[in-house]
């Protein structure tokens, strides 16, 4: 683990034994990490970065192939190399590798994307688990999709939670599709902030509009949290 560390823009991982990465670097500008590299790390089942969220930083991962859980990717991030799959940013894909590995993905973004998901899910196909902080409820095209020929909707996806879920069509909308749409969920959990929601947000309408009645995952458990601030993988 590295907290708070400083002095270095780059930090390379070329490791036979390392299973765990955590790092977490001071606020400064200057001090920021702006290139993450793991060259060989046949053992790394957990990389972690919990950097600030505007950080505009390279990541490459060219080879490990038991990588198990991997955040926090946010959509500052510049570039996101995964083997020959290329992202400029996370909302420009060149698809070419898929890492059977991931299980477990966390991501902050400043709006929920339904097509930075889909990607995102198409490349690491057997992710369970999801985490999402979502900032906003930016307004962005998006166009109707299908489950077609998703593997994670359809066999994998087990559990998701989106923290600061506001209600409005936006993330009524994106909830929804894996609402209809993931085979198999498990859990999903949307995480509200109580104060920013108003007194007057009703979760059996949310209820309704998510029409949970219809979820693809009979079993699947829906829940609302009142929080005012959440952290994925705490523990």
């Amino acid at each position: 683990m590295l907290f708070y560390s400083s002095g270095f823009s780059q930090f390379r991982i070329n490791s036979l034994k390392l299973k765990h990465v955590e790092m977490n670097f001071r606020r400064s500008n200057a001090d920021r990490l702006h290139e993450l590299i793991v060259e060989n790390a046949p053992c790394l089942e957990r990389l972690y970065h919990r950097g600030q969220r505007d950080e505009e930083m390279h990541i490459s991962i060219i080879s490990a192939p038991k990588l198990k859980i991997l955040g926090r990717l946010t959509d500052h991030i510049s570039r996101l190399e995964l083997g020959t799959t290329v992202f400029k940013g996370l909302h420009d894909v060149r698809m070419g590798t898929v890492m059977r590995s991931v299980k477990v993905l966390t991501l902050s973004l400043d709006s929920l994307r339904l097509d930075v998901i889909i990607n995102l899910m198409r490349c690491f196909p057997c992710m369970e688990e999801l985490y999402i902080e979502a900032h906003m409820a930016r307004k962005n095209k998006q166009r109707r999709y299908s489950r077609d020929h998703i593997e994670c909707l359809d066999h994998h996806l087990k559990k998701l939670e989106i923290s600061y879920y506001s209600g409005k069509k936006l993330h009524v909308e994106f909830v929804k599709f894996f609402v209809l749409n993931a085979s198999v969920l498990e859990s999903l959990v949307l995480h509200v902030d109580r104060v920013k929601v108003g007194s007057d947000w009703c979760i059996e309408n949310q209820r309704r509009q998510l029409h949970i009645e219809k979820r693809a995952s009979i079993g699947a458990q829906i829940d609302f949290n009142f929080v005012e601030c959440f952290s994925y993988l705490s523990d």
